[in-house]
Parts: C-alpha cells; sequence; structure tokens
C-alpha cells in the first residue's frame, strides 16, 4: 500500500494505465529489470498513475474547453514531463554518454 491508501499490484498497476503503449513499456520494464531494481520502479509508475488519474478532471476541462473554443484558455501553461537526461538520450538513440550522438 502507497501514500494515497490504495494496495497495488503489477496486473493493476498496467490495468491502470491509461495506453496500450505505456502498459507495454511498464511490462517491459518490469520482465526485464534486476529484481533489485523493482521496488523503485513499481514506485515510479504508481505515482505517474496517481498524478495522471489527479489532473484527469483538469484535463477534461481543457478538452471541453478546447472542443468549444477552438483554442486552451490564454493562461494555460503547460508542464514539462518528469524524464531523465538520460532517458531523454536513449529516446533520440544517443548511446554516448557525454551525450554527443553517434556519426
Amino acid at each position: 500500500m502507497n501514500s494515497s491508501g490504495r494496495s497495488w499490484t503489477v496486473d493493476g498497476i498496467a490495468h491502470a494505465l491509461p495506453h496500450s503503449e505505456l502498459r507495454a513499456t511498464f511490462m517491459q520494464e518490469v520482465g526485464f529489470s534486476d529484481v533489485r531494481e523493482l521496488p523503485a520502479i513499481l514506485d515510479r509508475w504508481m505515482r505517474f498513475i496517481e498524478t495522471f488519474e489527479a489532473d484527469r478532471e483538469r484535463v477534461e476541462q481543457l478538452r471541453t474547453t478546447l472542443s468549444g473554443a477552438g483554442n486552451l484558455p490564454a493562461n494555460y501553461r503547460a508542464g514539462l514531463v518528469d524524464v531523465t537526461t538520460e532517458e531523454l538520450r536513449s529516446a533520440a538513440g544517443d548511446t554516448d554518454p557525454r551525450g554527443r550522438g553517434a556519426a
């Protein structure tokens, strides 16, 4: 059980993820990670779900505003996604730890 009081299982986390690609990424991480890393991995995914669910109402309000007005409110500011430097490099195909792409 975590800070929200919700009990989690691996299957519960997978089913709570909002998109099939996220579920596949989660299952791949869990399935191919060192077992000593699993608590941190599971905690990260639980926090992701809790944050997503907490923001669901705000997102639905933005969706309604966008579909009605055709644009987002002038005071809307998107937040940055918490991504590590290593994840950004990996997503870009950069395996050089000094941040230089392969030539």
